[in-house]
């Protein structure tokens, strides 16, 4: 009998396609290990009713495969790495979720090892299926033997047909009792990370058919010929002290570059840290003699479109870069197009996604969402692209975007996978975190060129003020400058563009309260009023913070982290070319709670952050940009002697004990958050997705969209997902669910119809939001 994996493809070619695909990415000490998984993760897949599944009979619980698979593999792991050692539990715990995201292995296990009890019926009924199974697999033993025969498993397979299930599984939970009384180690969670990295990426790639291109790598003095090209002529002294910077780093990586895995480039915003940066990590890769990939992540979408025109400029003059772009160079976030440009091997939209989401390229621009949720996490989805991390060169580019409790996770997590997958890391920022302690500092007398800089000055003005209070002030007190005011809330930022929209000066708003599509054209609109000198004015949420690349003469923030005050000041005299511009830090509080006066910081950062801040700012009237350095110092040392480390204490433990999901038969440990429960970006409770049928554009979209709901063909649907999905994205808003009885639910999406746009959204401010209310978006 022939057996197949998938409708075109025999089981044995799949399961020696999945081992060949990244045997080389995993190390001769776990090779047999991920050699067992390999062989044997589609084993259940040699059931008959597996087969007559996939000849299009109906799916029952005798044709699902991962648990029947999860214990042969287990056995074949206790034979050959016995019963003292957490090997055959972590491949039993790969292979049981190689289709899903990962849980904890106790979920599918006895409670006890001693025993099997009625209370475990949920194991007896599984057990009775894996009985089942087994029974039909010994009919066809000796074509199963065959396959195994070749693949060098022929033994374990045979003796697998008499097993005593209930004694194996109870061997496979005494495992898992030793490794979290005894062996509780980050090693375990790495080990377990990439094993499954390295399975469901090879699984993926087997089961679509597609062919791996090569990556391919480009010299550091051929991109530096072309920066040279790009600088030449640029006068000035801020373009002197770039290149300053530049050479300075450059010759410290090469001073220090095999003395540790750990390094930082500590640099006021505006210095260049982006040539800097990438060119020391080129300059790493060839003094390391290795054409190890460059991974440089970024905390959001818009500064990764933005650094991936400055790097991909530097290839103007690779030769065959246009027709092999995906090779030398990919983006990978949720908003990119999944587009693999190479002419020489035949990629669609379905492959490109795969080879994009392997990160399958020498240089990848990502984001930390992308970085971190595959380093700490148990999403299938992420956890692709771990086995392609390692050896990586890492650039970490603004950093101080990470919420200040999880920084001892990433912390610790960094410097771990620095030693486990042979990591370099490059962390780049204006306002250093305590994080990385020990490393290499590239830019060694940077302190310097703080003190050098004086663009901006912080005037601290924090005594509470109501909207209508200053409103009243910035009329009286207007300037022929151009302004930038940064509120924290959306509800406050309409508030005051409403307030001033009358002013006799052109105001334009910006926030995540417009649709994206509009948000971008609003950006375009801002930066060239500014190029042409301009006096215009901008009110906007922290929207601005960091990769938006505005000058303004004056900035206006209300109360906020130090680190988010520094940022909003690189928006202020970028460049140096106009006198010191002015930063105004001001406390305004919620006019709809006067009596109470909260402020509307408090809704975004909490009071202690808050009191922090305040107690740093208050009896400075001004602080110079020279001394910013000293004042993010200052700053960090008091919010972590505050900040509530415990977040990440818990998720340490969880790595630590491979806690992926917590255990459903017990009340969640009070010293642990499971790991699925682990996210950069803190998802927003009580608010949802809304879909806005704006334009013609939106129109066609969402009826492409109802095509693919109605696509019975799993692929044409992915397919049609991936033509659409940034333009549904472009017309969607979140927005708080007291407003969603405005939208009609439709196959999954929340909808306004082109009728009602009118009456809840426009062009100027976005979503039109009840006037009371303090919305956070």
């Amino acid at each position: 009998m022939e057996f197949y994996s998938h409708p075109d493809k025999k089981l044995i070619v799949h399961l020696q396609e999945v081992f060949n695909i990244n045997k080389d990415k995993v190390e001769d000490k776990f090779l047999k290990a991920y050699e067992i998984m390999a062989y044997g993760h589609d084993f259940g897949k040699f059931t008959t009713y597996f087969q007559k599944y996939l000849l299009g009979g109906k799916r029952n619980k005798f044709s699902d495969h991962s648990f029947t698979s999860a214990l042969f593999v287990g056995f074949c792991a206790i034979k050959e790495f016995g019963e003292n050692n957490s090997i055959p539990l972590i491949i039993f715990n790969t292979v049981l979720h190689h289709h899903g995201n990962l849980e904890n292995p106790s979920n599918d296990l006895p409670s006890s090892f001693k025993e099997i009890t009625p209370n475990d019926y949920l194991i007896l009924e599984k057990i009775e299926i894996v009985r089942k199974q087994i029974e039909d697999l010994s009919i066809n033993r000796d074509d199963i033997g065959k396959v195994y025969r070749i693949l060098g498993y022929e033994d374990c397979f045979k003796e697998f047909l008499h097993v005593n299930i209930e004694e194996l599984m109870k061997k496979i939970k005494r495992i898992e009792v030793l490794t979290e009384r005894n062996n509780k180690t980050d090693e375990n969670y790495f080990i377990h990370q990439t094993l499954y990295s390295a399975l469901i990426s090879a699984d993926k790639l087997s089961a679509s058919g597609t062919l791996i291109p090569e990556e391919k790598y480009v010299t550091y003095v051929d991109l530096n010929r072309e920066r040279e090209e790009k600088i030449k002529g640029k006068s000035g002294e801020i373009n002197r002290i770039r290149r300053e910077i530049f050479e300075s780093i450059q010759e410290n990586i090469q001073r220090s570059y095999d003395k540790t895995r750990l390094f930082t480039i500590t640099s006021p915003t505006g210095t260049g840290k982006t040539y800097a940066g990438f060119f020391a990590a080129l300059k790493l890769k060839e003094l390391l003699n290795d054409n190890r990939k460059i991974i440089y992540s970024l905390p959001f979408t818009s500064i990764i479109e933005q650094n991936y025109d400055v790097i991909k400029d530097l290839f103007a003059n690779i030769e065959d870069f246009e027709s092999e772009k995906g090779r030398y160079l990919i983006k990978h976030h949720s908003l990119a197009n999944m587009d693999y440009n190479t002419d020489k091997y035949d990629i669609d939209k379905l492959r490109a996604e795969l080879l994009i989401e392997n990160w399958n390229s020498g240089i990848v621009i990502t984001t930390f969402v992308q970085f971190l949720e595959t380093l700490i996490g148990t999403r299938n989805r992420m956890l692709k692209k771990l086995t392609s991390m390692k050896g990586s060169i890492i650039l970490l580019d603004e950093v101080q975007a990470i919420d200040i409790s999880l920084l001892p996770l990433v912390d610790h997590v960094l410097k771990k996978a620095s030693e486990l997958f042979d990591l370099r890391i490059i962390m780049m920022t204006a306002t250093k975190p305590f994080i990385l302690n020990g490393a290499v500092e590239l830019l060694a007398d940077h302190q310097k060129y703080f003190k050098f800089f004086n663009r901006t000055k912080i005037i601290p003005i924090l005594e509470k003020k109501n909207i209508l209070d200053f409103i009243e002030e910035f009329n009286n007190n207007i300037e022929n400058k151009s302004y930038l005011i940064v509120c924290n809330t959306i509800n406050e930022s309409i508030k005051i563009f409403n307030g001033l929209k009358n002013i006799g000066r052109d105001i334009f708003y910006l926030s995540t309260n417009l649709l994206p599509v509009h948000r971008r054209k609003r950006i375009e609109e801002v930066k060239a009023a500014l190029d042409q000198g301009e006096k215009i004015i901008l009110v906007s949420t922290q929207v601005v913070e960091a990769g938006v690349d505005f000058d303004f003469d004056v900035v206006i923030r209300d109360i906020g982290p130090i680190d988010s005050i520094i940022q909003c000041s690189g928006r202020c005299n970028r460049n140096g070319l106009k006198d010191i511009g002015e930063v105004y830090i001001y406390s305004l509080y919620d006019d709809e709670k006067e009596a109470e006066e909260t402020l509307y910081a408090k809704y975004v950062y909490g009071n202690s952050t808050l009191n922090v801040v305040k107690e740093i700012l208050q009896n400075q009237a001004e602080i110079y940009e020279e001394d910013y350095f000293k004042l993010i110092e200052q700053y960090y040392t008091k919010i972590q002697e505050k900040k509530n480390k415990d977040k990440s204490e818990k998720l340490i433990n969880s790595i630590i004990s491979m806690n992926f999901s917590g255990d459903k038969s017990a009340n969640e440990e009070k010293d642990r958050i499971p790991l699925q429960k682990f996210s950069l970006i803190e998802n927003n409770a009580g608010y949802f997705d809304g879909f806005i049928i704006y334009d013609q554009t939106a129109k066609k979209v969402f009826d492409r969209y109802l095509e693919m709901i109605k696509e019975k063909n799993f692929y044409k649907s992915r397919e049609i997902y991936l033509e659409i999905k940034n333009t549904l994205r472009d017309y969607t808003v979140s927005l708080p669910v007291k407003y969603q009885g405005i939208f009609n639910e439709q196959y999954g999406l929340h909808v306004l119809p082109y009728e009602g746009v009118e009456d809840y959204y426009n062009m100027i401010t976005g979503f039109i939001r009840e006037e009371k209310g303090y919305d956070i978006l």
